[in-house]
Parts: structure tokens; C-alpha cells; sequence
């Protein structure tokens, strides 16, 4: 059986409660950048408030800040975008796509927040990402990037 990432995330949107709505508020921009590059995005707040995004082979972008993203937009210090192959605590592998938060977030100054750069990465990585296909075969020992 093939994924369907639009079924998936039209049933995740059809759960939407207060806190989900809420965040897309916050961040419907993000939203809106990763559909309009072909992605499938959601709002997930389990462990913490993220944007998840599905990539046709089911595999997930996930966008957060220093380790998730804060409901007030203004305290967010820059992007923290991986590629994981499920929604998880302990994905099988972590691919860091873009991140722009500073290593000091109390004392540096705030990361780029731009949403182009951060698109153009994820565009760029899911084009060259050679874990996906492990995931489609079933291989993929722990291993990090």
C-alpha cells in the first residue's frame, strides 16, 4: 500500500483542537512555504509545539526552534529543520537540514527567521537525502548526520 501524505495530514488537521489552531495562527506562514514547495504540513503539538511537514515517502521535515517552537513568535531565536523517518522521541536517523539558532541562545543575537532560506534548504536536501530510500527498503541502523 502506497502512503498517501494528503490523507494523513487532512485526518491530522481534522483533529485540530485549540492548541493546533492557535499555532497556525502563529505560524501559518510556515505552513503555507512548505505546501506551496510540494510538502505536506501540519501542525503537531505532542512533546512539544513543532510544524511537521510529510514528504511523499512518508518520511517527515520537522521545523522548531532551539527544541520546540514558542507560542509567542517573537521569542523564536532562528530555525531548527530536520529529517527524521517518523514521527517519534527516537527516530533510526536525524538528518539536519537547515539550522540557524545560535550555539548561545540566552546572550547571541537571533538567528535568520527568513522562510526562503529555510525552504530552499529542505527542497535541496530531500533532493540529495539518501535515508528516505533507506526507509523504503526497510534498512537504516542508528546512524546520525
Amino acid at each position: 500500500m502506497m502512503f498517501d501524505a494528503t490523507a494523513e495530514v487532512a485526518a491530522i488537521r481534522a483533529a485540530y483542537g485549540p492548541d493546533e489552531h492557535r499555532a497556525l495562527n502563529v505560524y501559518g506562514d510556515v505552513v503555507a512555504a512548505l505546501e506551496e514547495a510540494g510538502l505536506h504540513p501540519y501542525v503537531e503539538t505532542r512533546g512539544g509545539l513543532a510544524i511537521c511537514a510529510y514528504v511523499p515517502d512518508g518520511t517527515l521535515l520537522v521545523v522548531a526552534c532551539q527544541d520546540f517552537l514558542p507560542l509567542n513568535r517573537a521569542m523564536a531565536m532562528g530555525w531548527h529543520v530536520t529529517h527524521v523517518p517518523e514521527d517519534g522521541p527516537g527516530p533510526l536517523w536525524r538528518c539536519v537540514v537547515h539550522d540557524t539558532v545560535p550555539d548561545d541562545v540566552c546572550c547571541a543575537p537571533r538567528g535568520d527567521l527568513e522562510l526562503g532560506p529555510l525552504v530552499e534548504s529542505a527542497v535541496s536536501h530531500l533532493a540529495t537525502c539518501t535515508r528516505a530510500s533507506e526507509k523504503a527498503k526497510g534498512a537504516g541502523e542508528a546512524s546520525w548526520r
